[in-house]
């Protein structure tokens, strides 16, 4: 053999091995029932991953043989779907709320004595003990009259207490929490709400709506530094329920400095879509500077979002028919004219836009605004975004289409409002919640924001609500059962549909080649077993990037 030929021929042995181990994965996920969520849902046993992307899926056997030698996770015929997302939580307020008792599933004053009694033990004197998630509807009504002052005093005298109610409108306090905190007969509120007191004027421990913030405002603040280390325990809580990607509302200049640090540092293996808010110095400053997009592959920041309206249960919802009890007519916190302002000023920079709309008057009023702009502007790609939709009349749920308008819903709320209509409003209205069905038909999508930390955060429960219509621990059943999802369209309003509303699309939502492997390997097969199996539904590992984040039987053991 010639030396030229010997050098052609070596050379192309070089080019097919170095190619061979380019393609080599990192990791190999095997033995597995993985539901990929592309175009047919297909089914297949095994991942290759490289680089934190997908490479090829298939059969064990296959990709075993192929892979020989790669690192091997075996799955052990456990179901995986795609990484959860979900549509609009506060990661600052979850981690900051870390330390609060969870109350969400209290269902009577014993259990509530029991839970903070517990708790009361662990601090020291002067500590403050905090609770969050008390659904007060679950209390008979004595109960609920003798959730006060004197009930949380029993528990203890030497720690404040402080208890908020699921969706933050109500907070129970205790005396040694009012003396510490300087509050008394003489205290002011500011906007609409009251400091309960009894026929005596004296006050008893129950602040409500706008009156909770004077609680709030006069806690001791948390300093940065603790803030970081709080949101780093609450990444990692959030990966126990297979949340590999947050859109937040609420993230604030502070939020960013502290998701950025932790970035930095490596301690943040979730991913980050920033919300900003309209009407805060921060979006101005996003504005001049423009969109961020993937910062170290972990956070984004290229939406900016308004609140119309507020909680139906409290009547901030911007409904169309008058309450029974005054204010009758709710005045919104937004008006068409914001809505014009933002959303012109989003367009022309890029970014996306996201309005709060929870009574069906705010989502006509907030459809005519964006319609307005959108014929004056025509941007190619809006993706904008209609949140926490509860109530909406046919005909406009009719014009997502029309307007390629995305709706974002809260199951769990809407169920527990539809408990109240009878009491605040006209029962029809009734008719007019929770057109889930008819919403994603029209559009083409539905996600689901849980809205965590102030309503349920486990992404099987809110799945649960929205194939069920039925509410945990109750045998209601709710008007509109047609508005059902199937369990597909429920689980893609977790996975394919908030890609999608994130621009990420093309890397995110199914388990497909070249996209993130981001995986949820969960204890049931629920497409294959009563929906009620959701509710025990637990994740067994959460998987980003290709590797494995949280493993609860490395916990358990």
């Amino acid at each position: 053999m010639s030396k030229n030929i010997f050098n052609i021929t070596l050379f192309f042995v070089l080019v097919v091995t170095l190619c061979s181990c380019s393609k080599k994965p990192d990791t190999i996920f095997t033995n597995g029932k993985i539901y990929t969520m592309d175009n047919n849902n297909t089914l297949v046993e095994a991942v290759a991953v490289k680089d934190g992307k997908i490479i090829e899926t298939g059969n064990t056997k296959t990709i075993t043989e192929k892979y020989s030698g790669a690192n091997n996770v075996d799955l052990k015929g456990a179901v995986v779907i795609p990484g959860l997302i979900d549509a609009n939580g506060s990661l600052i307020e979850f981690s900051e709320n870390l330390n609060y008792v969870n109350l969400y599933y209290v269902r009577n004053l014993n259990d509530l004595k029991i839970a903070l009694s517990e708790r009361v033990k662990t601090l020291k004197a002067g500590e403050i003990l905090g609770g969050i998630g008390l659904i007060e509807g679950f209390l008979s009504e004595q109960e609920q009259d003798r959730l006060n002052k004197y009930f949380l005093d029993s528990i203890s005298s030497n720690n404040g207490i402080y208890l908020v109610n699921f969706d933050a409108s109500l907070a129970f306090v205790n005396s040694k929490l009012m003396s510490t905190l300087a509050i008394d007969d003489k205290t002011q509120v500011k906007g609409e709400g009251e400091i309960v007191k009894n026929d005596k004027g004296e006050l008893m421990g129950i602040f409500v709506d706008d009156a909770t913030d004077i609680v709030k405002e006069k806690l001791p603040e948390i300093s940065h530094e603790e803030r970081v280390t709080q949101v780093g325990k609450g990444v990692k809580e959030l990966l126990k329920y297979g949340i590999t990607e947050v859109h937040d509302r609420s993230i604030g200049e502070g939020g960013l400095e502290v998701f950025k640090e932790l970035i930095d540092k490596g301690n943040f293996p979730i991913r980050m879509y920033g919300i900003l808010t309209g009407d805060d110095k921060l979006f101005e400053d996003y504005l001049k500077k423009g969109i961020e997009v993937n910062y170290k592959d972990k956070l984004t920041v290229r939406s900016v979002c308004l609140d119309y309206d507020g909680g139906f249960d409290i009547q901030d919802a911007a409904m169309k028919d008058d309450y029974k009890e005054d204010p009758k007519r709710k005045i919104p916190y937004s008006d068409e004219f914001v809505i014009e302002k933002i959303f012109k000023q989003a367009i022309e920079k890029n970014f996306q836009f996201s309005v709060k709309t929870v009574g069906d008057r705010a989502f006509n009023s907030s459809l005519n605004a964006i319609e307005k702009i959108l014929k004056d502007k025509n941007p190619k790609d809006h993706r904008t975004i209609l949140s926490s939709v509860e109530f909406t009349d046919p005909a406009d749920v009719n014009r997502l289409k029309e307007l390629k308008i995305i709706p974002s819903v809260n199951p769990e709320k809407t169920l527990l409002d539809m408990t109240v209509i009878p009491q605040l409003i006209n029962p029809d209205v009734s008719k007019k919640s929770g057109l889930w069905n008819s919403m994603q038909k029209s559009s083409g999508y539905i996600l689901t924001g849980s809205e965590f930390p102030y309503n349920q955060i486990n992404p099987f429960i809110q799945m649960y609500y929205l194939v069920s219509r039925q509410l945990v621990d109750t045998n209601i059943v709710f008007a509109g059962q047609e508005q059902k999802l199937s369990l597909l369209e429920a689980l893609k309003s977790y996975t394919l549909y908030p890609a999608f509303a994130g621009f990420e699309e093309s890397v995110k939502g199914s388990i497909e080649k070249d996209k993130f492997c981001d995986m949820v390997v969960i204890s049931n097969d629920i497409f294959n077993s009563d929906v009620k199996k959701l509710l025990d539904t637990k994740v067994l590992m959460t998987i980003i990037n290709g590797k494995v984040v949280y493993d609860s039987r490395t916990i358990a053991n």
